[in-house]
């Protein structure tokens, strides 16, 4: 099939690559000069493993092309998939949806024949339905423009792979387009929908809340973690036996039961407080505080994490030297979008601390961004003069280096806020290992 895809960031390219791969022709549409020049030269415009690979593939194949032109876009398409950025709204707790408005004007009006457009972009619950009216209506007149929403499950760092095998696919449109949008998508999707994966045909406040709900619902199984790995601190329990223990419950599961700094990236954070403005508006508030409550406790392992660095320095941070490895989001992807890491280096600078940090992939990105932050090419560099270390990106380079090579290092204490090193081993080197956290005074240790 004939296939556009609108918006060419961290969702559109590896969906983009990932329909190619099933033997569609596909067009990818950016505006951006840099992402199209990036695309166009055969490279993924963002730091992520395995993309450039498969854009190389098949644009060599003839799959795979990209433009900057609405009109190239719409005489290209018979199906045509949205995935602009929704990010959240300045001022607000909901997602900015201006962007995916525009697109969808920009392409409907330029179409001349009867067409299907999925998205795949991020919603507010309940906005589905308003942006398939909004499509309608922009179209010319006579024009058949039939909307469906997918919600996207897509996991940055794991993205090529969560793209090419989706653990299921969910697709919302009104009563009247059902027949059509979803005849269309099992057309597209047929590659996965013949080895098993299911699709759930729905309507759209149904599909918007699935993403909603999911995301929150990983979302507060970190905050979780969290909350249960500050009563081990003042118990004096192992919250990694805790951990350990939970995850081998087959009713629950290892994934995200690792305590540490929480949760950043652009999808988390804006999803689960548009979840709970829309809960409010809703009059649910039971909803729409524990949500809140999810998010607040993600936000203070932050300030816990400058607080343990201000009680390790004989001064507080006014005036010191602290070293940070690690400014991504998370490991495996060039994206500092609300990263943590980034965040409390930013925190420590305000409070009057000299902030030397290193990251494998964004320490361009940072010294563009942030002038007011020391970027050194090398994680040893970071700890010249240093009088702590804090470990909040948990990179393999990180957990694979061995303490005992940082003989320069001005400071032996480390800060392990992502819990990914050997205690053991930096022990044995000589380093303080302290888990984020472990600073505080509690009952337990006082007696």
């Amino acid at each position: 099939m004939k296939i556009t895809v609108i918006g060419m960031g961290r969702l559109g390219v590896p969906y983009l690559t990932a329909l190619a791969e099933l033997g569609h022709n596909v067009l990818g549409l950016d505006i951006n000069p840099e992402t199209l020049a990036a695309l166009q030269a055969g490279r993924c415009p963002f730091d992520e493993p395995g993309i450039t690979d498969y854009i190389a593939k098949h644009a060599a194949a003839g799959r795979l092309r990209f433009t900057d032109s609405y009109d190239e876009a719409a005489a290209h398409g018979d199906v045509f998939f949205l995935a602009v950025p929704t990010p959240q709204r300045e001022g607000a707790m909901t997602m900015d949806l201006s962007a995916v408005e525009e697109a969808i004007v920009s392409l409907a009006c330029r179409l001349t024949r009867p067409a299907v457009l999925i998205g795949k972009s991020s919603l507010p619950v309940g906005e589905g339905a308003r942006l398939a009216v909004l499509a309608a209506a922009a179209a010319p007149k006579g024009v058949p423009l039939r909307v469906g929403w997918s919600p996207d499950f897509l996991r940055e760092a794991l993205s090529m792979e969560t793209s090419l095998n989706p653990a299921r696919l969910v697709l919302g449109s009104s009563d009247t387009d059902r027949t059509v949008v979803e005849t269309t998508a099992r057309r597209v999707w047929a590659g996965w929908l013949d080895a098993g994966v299911r699709l759930l045909s729905t309507d759209f406040v149904t599909a918007d809340l699935t993403k909603a709900a999911s995301n929150a619902f990983l979302s507060t199984r970190i905050s979780f973690a969290n909350l249960v790995d500050d009563v081990c601190q003042a118990a004096g329990a192992d919250s990694r036996t805790v951990a350990t223990a939970m995850a081998l419950d087959p009713r629950i599961g290892p994934f995200g039961l690792t305590a540490g700094l929480g949760w950043g990236g652009s999808c988390l954070s804006k999803d689960i407080r548009a979840f709970a403005d829309r809960a409010q508006t809703l009059g649910q508030s039971a909803a729409a505080d524990f949500f809140s409550a999810v998010d607040q406790t993600n936000t203070a392992r932050r300030e816990l994490a400058v607080a343990h660095a201000e009680s390790v320095l004989p001064g507080g941070l006014s005036g010191a030297v602290v070293a940070l490895w690690g400014t991504s989001y998370k490991p495996s992807v060039g994206d500092t979008s609300d990263s943590p890491a980034l965040d409390i280096a930013v925190r420590m600078h305000r409070a009057g601390a000299e902030v030397r940090v290193h990251d494998p992939s964004v320490n361009d990105l940072v010294r563009r961004h942030y002038p007011e932050l020391i970027v050194v090419d090398a994680p040893a560099e970071a700890l010249v003069g240093a009088g702590v270390l804090i470990v909040a990106t948990d990179w393999p380079r990180y957990t694979a280096l061995d303490p005992a090579s940082l003989t320069d290092s001005t400071t032996r204490t480390v800060i392990d806020a992502r819990r990914c090193l050997d205690a053991d081993r930096w022990q044995a080197a000589g380093w303080d290992h302290q888990a984020l956290g472990a600073f505080r005074h509690t009952p337990a240790q006082e007696a």
